[in-house]
């Protein structure tokens, strides 16, 4: 097999000879007379070599153990090729290349803590493999612990400079630790072409500014909502706390006087799932009814597509949406699945308890 980190490579066992000691009672040296106490000594370099046979044909085992590990891992039975390479480790447990193989297989089961320690294990033996730092790395990035993976990741590329995939989860381990501090996938990408690091991309003043954009990212989609059925009773404590679980908030801003308040995120993946998961939700006595901000919504869509008439509207905001024909006489389609987007300036009925009614097993 080639030395390099492929992913999708499995490491097999090397076939080299064993070099036996030698009879350490010659015929030469055996004196001519010999006690009890000299055959005895003499019968110890026999047993030596029976033991190195033994060493030999257990390591023989795990090759040939390997081997079927192998060929159960190209056939994606994954558990099954985990039995013969923890088999073949209990034949030889000093060969780094087993414990590879298996993290290699708990990494596509997605049992990630296995895979980092089985990754760590060949490490341990074979300090200067690349391929155990990439196992490392795959299984770091698994548990979502992105900084370690991008400092195994780096080590990877230390040992093994042409290692393409090493580069491509190490970008990509940097982008996903920008993303967990609000940067958009595009955004983050953008800035580790120019500042290369995280740690760069943090400390740029030009970083801040893109990071705080208006209500569109650079993805072109909105990272705010507008919540109505905001009542008196609803603080904007209580507004926090309900938001909060789909990522950071960025700003609240509460309309009492207009029922509604504006949610601004740190990025438009939170929003989007604060929409879904959160149509319909009783706070304060109400129901809150959700949608993107109506300015948002004039800036992105076509002319043809905007509201023509104060409640009236000819498309949805979402691109690829298409308008529903409204059911049993008026009721909104789209508050009886997944939720409309324009809440009460749907010229469509939202009867409360119909919401969600018809929504599918397949429907978020």
């Amino acid at each position: 097999m080639e030395s390099s980190c492929h992913e999708d490579e499995m490491e097999e066992e090397e076939q080299w000879t064993a070099v036996l000691p030698r009879n350490k009672c010659s015929p030469k040296s055996a004196p001519a007379l010999r006690t009890k106490e000299n055959k005895s000594n003499c019968q110890l370099p026999h047993r030596i070599s029976e033991e190195v046979d033994t060493t030999e044909e257990m390591k023989r085992r795990g090759q040939t153990l390997t081997v079927q590990g192998i060929e159960m891992f190209e056939q994606g039975q994954y558990s099954q090729a985990v039995d013969r390479f923890t088999e073949a480790i209990h034949c030889d447990p000093k060969d780094h290349r087993f414990y590879g193989n298996r993290s290699y297989c708990y990494w596509c089961l997605e049992q990630y803590s296995s895979a980092l320690a089985d990754a760590q294990k060949s490490i341990q033996l074979a300090p200067n493999w690349p391929k155990g730092y990439f196992r490392k790395g795959s299984a770091l990035m698994g548990l979502k612990r992105y900084s370690e993976a991008e400092k195994a990741m780096e080590q990877v590329l230390k040992l093994d400079q042409d290692c393409k995939e090493a580069s491509s989860k190490l970008l990509t381990s940097r982008v996903l630790q920008l993303m967990e501090l609000g940067f958009e996938e595009r955004q983050s990408k953008v800035l580790l072409e120019k500042f290369t690091t995280v740690q760069a991309v943090i400390a740029a003043s030009e970083a801040q500014v893109v990071k705080h954009t208006s209500l569109q990212d650079q993805s072109g989609k909105c990272r705010s909502l507008w919540v109505g059925n905001i009542t008196f009773e609803v603080t904007e404590k209580d507004l926090v706390d309900l938001f909060k679980t789909f990522g950071e908030i960025e700003s609240i801003k509460v309309l009492y006087e207009r029922y509604c308040a504006f949610i601004n995120f740190k990025n438009a993946n939170m929003a989007a799932k604060a929409l879904v998961k959160l149509q319909g939700v009783e706070l304060g006595n109400s129901k809150l009814v959700m949608r993107y901000p109506d300015r948002w919504m004039q800036q992105t869509l076509p002319s043809t597509e905007r509201t023509s008439a104060a409640g009236t509207q000819q498309s949805s905001a979402v691109p690829g949406f298409r308008r529903r024909a409204p059911v049993n006489g008026d009721e909104c389609y789209y508050w009886r699945t997944t939720g409309c987007f324009y809440g009460d300036k749907c010229r469509f009925k939202h009867i409360p308890e119909q919401y969600g009614r018809d929504k599918k097993l397949c429907q978020p």
